[in-house]
């Protein structure tokens, strides 16, 4: 049994994350322990490289990874491994807001270069996000936010180019942000 136990982990740690995190979703156990033993140590160090407080860091992992498991039914991640790293800073983050620990000096740069690295991805994915859901907005009111938001268009100019009233186009607008709005909801 713990042959057959030990072959599916090695199995699943071919998957990709989006896969994996698909399977946690379902409740699948070896699928969790297989995310756990991909980014674990590396979670650690990152933290460690920062707050050089073994204990401190240790339960930060464990606390970041039972997050994942008790609230794997709620949450949407499209990227797991930048979810999990800045995870992984917002906890340190809170620690030293905390005054649990403090930060070691020469690691503050590095903390803002992760930052950065960090927020492009979830830019891109933001970008991406937008371009989705706008396209999946119906024809003229996508065609009214495009006009407003992208191409910098009054509503007084849409509405001349459109043939339309300045109020459709305002109330095609407001449909378009809520929409919009419910999406990157989701996404936060």
């Amino acid at each position: 049994m713990a042959i057959n136990n030990l072959s599916t982990v090695v199995h699943y740690c071919h998957y990709t994350d989006e896969s994996l995190f698909s399977k946690v979703k379902s409740g699948d156990e070896k699928a969790f322990e297989c995310i756990y033993n991909r980014y674990s140590a590396n979670l650690f160090y990152s933290a460690y490289k920062l707050l050089r407080h073994e204990e401190l860091c240790e339960d930060m992992v464990q606390e970041l990874f039972i997050d994942l498991w008790n609230k794997k039914h709620i949450l949407t991640i499209h990227a797991l491994k930048p979810y999990l790293y800045t995870a992984m800073r917002n906890k340190v983050l809170m620690a030293l807001r905390k005054r649990k620990v403090t930060l070691d000096i020469s690691a503050a740069a590095e903390l803002q270069s992760h930052a950065r690295a960090d927020d492009s991805i979830y830019l891109s994915e933001i970008g991406d996000l937008l371009r989705e859901q706008t396209a999946r907005l119906p024809k003229q009111c996508r065609r009214i936010f495009q006009l407003s938001r992208q191409d910098q268009f009054s509503n007084k100019e849409i509405a001349e180019q459109l043939n339309l009233s300045v109020s459709t186009i305002e109330n095609q607008i407001t449909i378009a942000l809520h929409r919009l709005r419910g999406a990157f909801k989701a996404f936060f």
